[in-house]
């Protein structure tokens, strides 16, 4: 896949998220936790507003997460948004943590009633990753 402007960029699958996130984060890893949000139409074509969110806590933090909710509605309201995908970065070892986990959990549960979501993926030095079902399950 080669990176597009929004109005040219049509996901339908997740392996198509997967390279999305891909070329949109480049190489090389990451300084900062962030959370980013790319909104999809009905017909998933990228709409061109993408949020980062940086310098987020290390564990998840629930007015972080309802704030992040609250602007999520927001958009999705005055727009024909029709989902979000969301990707959780953070500096450091490509290994999926149990901080990663809680996250993604985390994310699933504020975005969940609001709108559709697509899977959260984990980005971390030079690599971007989907996270599984058997993922999203509390230990």
């Amino acid at each position: 896949m080669t990176l597009k402007p929004p109005r040219e960029t049509f996901v339908r699958t997740d392996a198509e998220l997967t390279q999305l996130w891909e070329h949109m984060m480049g190489s090389g890893g990451f300084a900062r936790h962030s959370i980013w949000h790319i909104f999809f139409d009905a017909d998933g074509q990228m709409c061109p507003v993408i949020i980062p969110i940086d310098d987020i806590p290390l564990e998840p933090d629930p007015n972080v997460l309802d704030n992040l909710a609250d602007i999520v509605g927001e958009i999705t309201r005055a727009s024909a948004i029709a989902s979000v995908a969301v990707l959780f970065s953070r500096p450091g070892e490509q290994a999926m943590t149990a901080a990663d986990r809680r996250w993604a959990r985390a994310i699933h549960a504020a975005f969940a009633s609001t709108i559709r979501l697509w899977p959260v993926h984990l980005a971390t030095t030079d690599r971007i990753q989907i996270f599984a079902p058997d993922d999203l399950i509390a230990a």
